[in-house]
């Protein structure tokens, strides 16, 4: 509950701001204040996330949910006027992705490219130790991610 209260007034103070920098600067000067506002909020909340030493199963849900309903509300803001993806976005859907996916998933999204060309292999590597019980199996499954030879 706290996240939520914490992204509706995260998301209303950008709305906020995006709507009086519409309306008081140049079209270009506001599209890049948007889009650097937008991607800056989503690196801090990816880098703060990949920062959790341990996520519960029901937290990771919680998580992902938030994270989704903060991107529709961020994509409210701006749409029409910051038409493309940046890697900022790449990423924090991926991470909301890595939290409904299995390990097996993960390591397969991995291995095919989806996630390595976004993450380092040490950042995938945290998230799926703070996500995912330290069995010998799963341990098997992260030597993937870093290329290790089972």
């Amino acid at each position: 509950m706290v996240i939520e209260m914490s992204f509706v007034q995260m998301v209303a103070l950008i709305s906020q701001f995006a709507a009086s920098w519409k309306a008081n600067l140049p079209h270009d000067h506001y599209i890049k204040l948007l889009a650097t506002t937008v991607d800056t909020t989503l690196q801090l909340i990816t880098t703060e996330t990949l920062k959790i030493e341990d996520i519960s199963a029901k937290h990771s849900t919680c998580l992902s949910n938030n994270f989704s309903l903060l991107l529709d509300q961020l994509n409210k803001i701006k749409a029409g006027d910051i038409p493309e993806e940046s890697d900022a976005w790449i990423r924090f859907r991926s991470i909301i992705a890595i939290m409904d996916d299995s390990l097996t998933k993960i390591v397969e999204n991995w291995e095919d490219g989806t996630l390595s060309q976004f993450f380092k292999s040490s950042e995938i590597q945290h998230l799926t130790r703070a996500l995912f019980q330290n069995t010998d199996k799963n341990a098997a499954l992260r030597r993937k991610i870093t290329g290790e030879i089972l």
